[in-house]
């Protein structure tokens, strides 16, 4: 740079660290797609494979230098690859000690987490505002392809959805289903009463308009953004029946029923209507709660295999063997099932939500029990061990949360709704940002983008 400042214009230069793709104010991710390698023996791992930890761990360093943080840390025992990051970490902090060197008067936590201790999460249909659209359509850097949307307009083919750009969608993306449609109406009639509110008689009057057109411009297109994609969501809601297939997934996710299950199994699995990955998620649901279960999980696979529809589909019909490989009770560490009080535990976390939409959210993500147990300073340090002998602290200020795997918006939804109610302030990061069809890809170790595409089209 020095050689190229031929006529000396820089006057000065800083270091920003910003190796990480920020997306709301507590949520960010490596954009790293590809981790299904690291779950190997790291005897075996390739130098990419060995590539991939260290593109985690520049991802949480560099985070925490651009919030100026030097963490105490604590990892899930269960999971080697955490232990092998939380390790990475530490030796990190300790070679770049004077670029570490904060001030701090309280230290904040840094917890690493593994995905496959609760792969249920990223499996089920999501009902969030933001959750919904990255389930459906996929947000990638925040922007959304709408382009095979039926008769969608040309300029709605991409849309961008942030919530430091978008005023209704900072508001609202955490929002269910429900309470969503009547916020998409209420700004509807606020720009109707905006645009009716011009009443031009005198050249005052046109010189105000002009003046605002601009701005009621922009509030227009905002508009028909969030009516276009409101109006995708209901469609693909009804016509694949995301409502009846997500009571499925959380009786599979929450209920310990087996004849009720294979029941609820084989009706969505006969119905031509449901899209063919959304039988592949409640199949895998089904072999993950009821593992023991040899000949039900052959007929589940020998019904998917006669459904399926061309190249893509057949590629999706090992991903019931996969999940049990990747995360089978033989893989996890802790008991992901546990019965009863996913109801009211719910009710805790997301207060706002009534009886009927409960049916569709009864099942509660592993980081609310980890992360309500570690701000009430219950968190076990055998689980969950310090990396340094640090270890009997009680109080939390700030909480960094990565979760190498890929993290969810359910998962940051849930993050969002703490950090809104007071106390501690936590910080939700993770390889990527997981909808079903990522996670199903990443778990069959599918990484060329090519081989990506997953049909969620319905049958027939």
């Amino acid at each position: 740079l020095a050689q190229a400042d031929e006529y000396e214009l820089v006057k000065q230069v800083q270091e920003y660290y910003a190796d990480f793709y920020a997306v709301n104010e507590d949520l960010w991710h490596c954009n790293l797609n590809r981790t299904r390698p690291l779950y190997s023996r790291r005897s075996n791992w390739t130098e990419a494979d060995a590539g991939i930890l260290r593109r985690n761990v520049q991802g949480v360093l560099s985070m925490l230098l651009s919030a100026k943080k030097r963490p105490v840390i604590r990892y899930q025992k269960a999971s080697a690859l955490a232990k092998a990051m939380a390790i990475d970490v530490v030796s990190s902090m300790k070679e770049e000690n004077a670029v570490f060197d904060f001030r701090d008067s309280q230290q904040p936590t840094l917890l690493i987490l593994d995905r496959r201790e609760d792969p249920i999460t990223p499996l089920l249909m999501q009902w969030t505002y933001q959750a919904m659209v990255h389930e459906l359509l996929t947000i990638t850097n925040n922007r959304v392809d709408m382009r095979d949307v039926p008769d969608v307009k040309d300029d709605m083919k991409q849309v961008v959805m942030s919530i430091t750009q978008d005023e209704f969608f900072a508001k609202t993306f955490t929002h269910n289903f429900g309470d969503l449609g009547k916020s998409i109406k209420d700004l509807v009639n606020t720009y109707k009463k905006k645009k009716g509110s011009h009443n031009i008689t005198t050249i005052q009057d046109m010189q105000r308009f002009v003046e605002q057109y601009p701005e009621l411009k922009t509030f227009q297109g905002n508009v028909s953004k969030h009516v276009a994609v409101m109006v995708e969501l209901n469609r693909r809601v009804k016509e694949e029946k995301l409502m009846t297939v997500s009571e499925v997934e959380q009786n599979l996710a929450c209920d310990n029923e087996h004849a009720k299950a294979i029941e609820e199994v084989m009706r969505i699995l006969d119905d031509s209507t449901v899209s063919f990955q959304r039988k592949v998620c409640i199949a895998a649901l089904y072999h993950l709660r009821y593992e023991n279960q040899r000949n039900e999980m052959s007929t589940i696979r020998s019904i998917l295999k006669d459904r399926a529809q061309g190249s893509a589909q057949r590629r999706l019909l090992r991903f019931c063997d996969e999940i049990i490989k990747y995360a089978g009770a033989k893989m996890r560490g802790g008991e992901l099932f546990r019965s009863g009080g996913f109801l009211s535990m719910v009710k805790n976390v997301f207060g706002g939500l009534n009886e009927i939409e409960n049916v569709y959210t009864r099942y509660k993500p592993l980081l609310a029990t980890v992360l309500d147990n570690l701000l009430k300073g219950k968190l076990g340090l055998h689980e969950y061990p310090f990396m340094d002998a640090v270890g009997q602290r009680k109080d939390v200020g700030q909480v960094f949360v990565y979760i190498i795997g890929g993290t969810t918006y359910s998962e940051a939804a849930l993050v969002t709704s703490l950090n809104r109610s007071g106390g501690a302030r936590i910080v939700l990061g993770g390889s990527c940002m997981h909808n079903s069809a990522s996670f199903i890809n990443d778990v069959m170790g599918i990484s060329e983008q090519a081989d990506l595409e997953i049909d969620i089209k319905a049958e027939g």
